[in-house]
């Protein structure tokens, strides 16, 4: 059910663009620069045109149910480099400015 990807790796991540990241948050409360957002109520219904190679990395607020949920959706969909934010948008607002 997804691994997990801390604050810093998904910093370097960004930098490199290799992953695309979903915020799976039901209200928007802050962003992550390039961050897609399509809320975990609509993730399943969602038609998504990605390559299947794509690593894609999600996140809620806490990094928890939200992002698991994400995480489970996104593999039955075939997507095999699923990564979960550790402390979703929490730890990046504490993080991020830090790293």
């Amino acid at each position: 059910m997804g691994q997990e990807i801390t604050v810093k790796e998904l910093i370097q991540r960004l930098a490199d663009g290799s992953a695309l990241v979903i915020d799976v948050r039901l209200a928007k409360d802050g962003i992550i620069p390039g961050a897609v957002h399509i809320p975990v109520t609509d993730l399943e219904d969602q038609t998504l045109d990605w390559a299947p190679e794509t690593p894609i990395v999600v996140f809620c607020q806490h990094g928890g149910g939200g992002s698991d949920y994400a995480a489970e959706i996104l593999e039955e969909k075939g997507y095999g480099q699923v990564y979960k934010l550790v402390g979703g948008m929490d730890d990046w607002n504490r993080q991020s400015n830090h790293v």
